[in-house]
């Protein structure tokens, strides 16, 4: 079977499930594992190409929610079979890849990868069942500043992991804030896109624009903003760098990204 992804987390699902020699086309955002390097790539996350898709012919594409609805358009059109996959929870992420191992032949490996980040899943859940939660708050966006909603999977993910989550609209998958929402709060942990001084910062994504990307951000200056000096989590020095892959990609490294922060929140 020949299978295009034109979603990060859905490229590193097929690999998991050890579909890697069947990935004949990936977006210029597909990045790990490091064995996708040599894939040819058909346009960026946001702006795939049919036409390069279609040259490829493709047995399955993977694609995600809204972003893609005019491609996928395209392609069903031309008579390409089209999986759109946009899980919202933990779960619907666990039940889509079963899913996608069904689709490329491959139901009994889904099955055992599936079941054994479920059982991790489980084992998150155990470990946060009964105990307070402390007021978390993820920082995604910088301008303007935006968090994560109910309609999410990085939500579902931090609350998973033990996190109280900001009350936001219900169903939204974000939610755009500012900093007297933040200071309302008053988190006991700030978990931001970015990185500390001597870390890497990350590279800059394909086709990215922004003067000031977010996973760009020093998030140690979050000490030195007079707005949030009242804020528990910087009084208390509890303002932590939270790597894209934890829970910004909803595929299979999100289950270790769970596990660590359920650690960092529970400690």
């Amino acid at each position: 079977m020949r299978i295009v992804s034109l979603v990060p987390a859905h490229t590193e699902i097929l690999f998991t499930l050890g579909l890697g020699e069947q990935v004949v086309g990936v977006t210029g955002h597909c990045d790990f594992p490091p064995a996708v390097a040599d894939k040819p790539r058909v346009g960026h996350f946001a702006r795939p190409e049919p036409t390069e898709i279609i040259a490829l012919k493709p047995d399955l594409v993977l694609a995600g929610g809204p972003v893609h609805r005019q491609v996928t358009a395209e392609l069903r059109e031309a008579g390409v079979n089209v999986f759109e996959f946009s899980p919202s929870t933990v779960e619907q992420l666990l039940d889509g890849m079963k899913e996608i191992a069904g689709l490329a032949g491959t139901e009994s490996t889904g099955r055992q990868v599936v079941a054994a980040l479920r059982a991790r899943v489980d084992a998150v859940k155990a470990k946060t069942s009964g105990k307070d939660r402390p007021a978390v708050l993820f920082l995604m966006g910088g301008d303007p500043l935006t968090t994560p909603g109910p309609g999410s999977c990085q939500y579902d993910a931090l609350y998973t992991a033990g996190a109280g989550m900001m009350t936001v609209a219900a169903g939204e998958p974000f939610a755009f804030i500012d900093w007297e929402d933040v200071v309302n709060y008053d988190p006991e942990i700030i978990l931001a896109c970015g990185h500390t001084p001597g870390q890497p910062r990350r590279k800059r994504c394909p086709g990215c624009k922004l003067e000031k990307p977010p996973c760009h951000r020093n998030v140690e200056e979050l000490y030195d903003y007079p707005q949030l000096a009242s804020v528990r989590a910087v009084k208390a020095h509890h303002v932590y760098p939270m790597p894209c892959h934890y829970v910004c990609r909803p595929g299979p490294r999100m289950v270790e990204g769970m596990e660590k922060l359920s650690e960092l929140i529970n400690s």
